[in-house]
């Protein structure tokens, strides 16, 4: 797959950035994030030592997930990148994932400094190439 991703940017924006949660959908659609530690090498998202038996479930099921870092101060950006999984051959809890983006952004509550046109209504920047 082809990603339009600026990973200079986005390898740039994840600085200070600890943690972040996966989130998978389950059979019902509902979504399921749990905690995670991931790095960004080159052009994919690793995550260690996956565990959780529903996320491995729902990864069995589709391969599409999102990665949201939380902002590491208030007022901050969130950091969300979209994109496909791959479960390593592993098993149980040492199973570890490669996510190639396919997509990602950074999004905050609007504020009066935000800049004034954005592709949505919060304050977003698209970490694409141009």
């Amino acid at each position: 797959m082809t990603s339009n991703v600026d990973f200079a940017q986005l390898a740039e924006r994840l600085v200070g950035h600890d943690y972040a949660y996966l989130i998978t959908v389950d059979a019902e659609n509902r979504p399921h994030p749990v905690p995670v530690m991931p790095t960004l090498q080159g052009d994919t998202v690793h995550i260690g030592a996956l565990g959780g038996r529903r996320s491995r479930n729902n990864l069995a099921r589709s391969s599409e997930v999102t990665v949201m870092w939380p902002p590491p101060v208030p007022g901050g950006y969130t950091v969300i990148v979209d994109g496909t999984a791959e479960v390593s051959d592993a098993g149980g809890d040492l199973a570890s994932l490669a996510i190639a983006p396919s997509r990602a952004v950074l999004i905050r509550v609007a504020t009066p400094a935000s800049p004034g046109e954005t592709p949505c209504y919060s304050d977003c920047v698209d970490l694409k190439l141009t």
